[in-house]
């Protein structure tokens, strides 16, 4: 990423500009829209004519609906958890890809989640064109306050024609099935259906990197990270990066066993936290540069850290400082009547 002081940032692989990030807010300065319509002529230099004359469309252009939001999608009690995420992904459709070239949101993956929630509140009421990042975002809000829902992002890195491009999606599960939210230009890179096709995580990373082969995308990592809370003012932050998965360094069933170990992390935390009894998520993250391996991950011997706070709703903040460690998930339920089963905060 190259910063600079022109109201926009450039995206870049190598040498090859993927994008650019408007810095000056919405609605949009003269100088963003500006490089935003050049660099669709130099992408595109034979349909220049063309371009100029939808920019003067523009002008005149009558105004266009706007779709809203499923807000209340997650609480129904008449939707059944599929049908509600079905909802969801339609809107994100609605949404439709951008192909503009300029990124509309400013968006900081290391902020808190609260912050990350706030600007995706912005982004549905711009209700403009997203990609993969915007996508995940708000499929994050929409879905938090089901529940059984486990949330949990899955980060790709890819390469092709020696360009390399990044794609995130929400994956999600719901009892013993798996599946994902998103957008992409390619409809199979997105959006999985919670219908039982993925019994396990493997099945649904390998869908995945079975359709990077097909457009000739070589597949250089897979990254998974841990359960995201149901909690919309959270200032904790997400934790992208749990276990690194090779598949062209690594075998099917040696990945698979790592999945697998994950799995049975994630049964130690508990994703629907509650306002006192919140997950150290530190506990569980290596340092950025370690691959994660089985024999890395901490097993159920091994004490979770927890944030207690056994202060009134109104103090929480502080006495969240404070740190009670516990052996295991099960010491955690013999407080199940001080506590509210699910904290979700919108």
């Amino acid at each position: 990423m190259a910063a600079s002081t022109c109201g926009y940032d450039t995206m870049r692989s190598g040498d090859t500009i993927l994008y650019f990030v408007n810095r000056d807010g919405l609605p949009l300065s003269e100088r963003c829209n500006d490089r935003m319509w050049t660099f669709c002529k130099e992408q595109y230099p034979k349909h220049e004519n063309e371009i100029q004359t939808l920019r003067d469309k523009v002008i005149n252009y009558p105004p266009k609906s706007h779709p809203d939001p499923p807000y209340h999608t997650a609480s129904s009690s008449r939707l059944k958890v599929h049908e509600k995420l079905q909802q969801i992904q339609n809107y994100i459709y609605r949404l439709e890809y951008n192909y503009t070239g300029m990124q509309f949101f400013d968006l900081n993956p290391a902020r808190s989640i609260y912050g990350l929630m706030d600007t995706t509140r912005q982004m549905m009421t711009e209700a403009l064109p997203i990609k993969c990042f915007e996508a995940f975002l708000i499929a994050l809000y929409l879905t938090t306050g089901i529940i059984g829902l486990d949330r949990f992002n899955i980060s790709f890195k890819t390469r092709f024609n020696s360009v390399i491009y990044r794609h995130v999606v929400l994956g999600v599960k719901y009892q013993q099935f798996y599946g994902a939210l998103g957008l992409s230009r390619r409809e199979d890179l997105a959006y999985k259906t919670l219908d039982g096709k993925y019994e396990h995580l493997s099945d649904l990373i390998d869908d995945f990197i079975c359709s990077y082969q097909r457009y000739g995308h070589k597949v250089l990592r897979v990254r998974i990270g841990l359960p995201i809370i149901h909690d919309l003012k959270s200032f904790l932050t997400i934790n992208w990066k749990v276990l690194d998965i090779l598949p062209n360094k690594t075998d099917k069933n040696d990945y698979e066993r790592e999945l697998n170990k994950i799995i049975r992390i994630w049964r130690q935390v508990d994703v629907h936290m509650t306002y006192k009894s919140v997950v150290s998520l530190t506990s569980l993250t290596q340092p950025s540069s370690t691959l994660i391996t089985a024999a890395a991950l901490p097993n159920r011997s091994q004490p979770i850290s927890f944030r207690s706070n056994h202060e009134s709703t109104m103090t929480c903040r502080r006495s969240a400082m404070k740190k009670i460690p516990i052996t295991s998930r099960d010491d955690q339920l013999t407080e199940k009547s001080q506590v509210v089963p699910y904290a979700i905060r919108v």
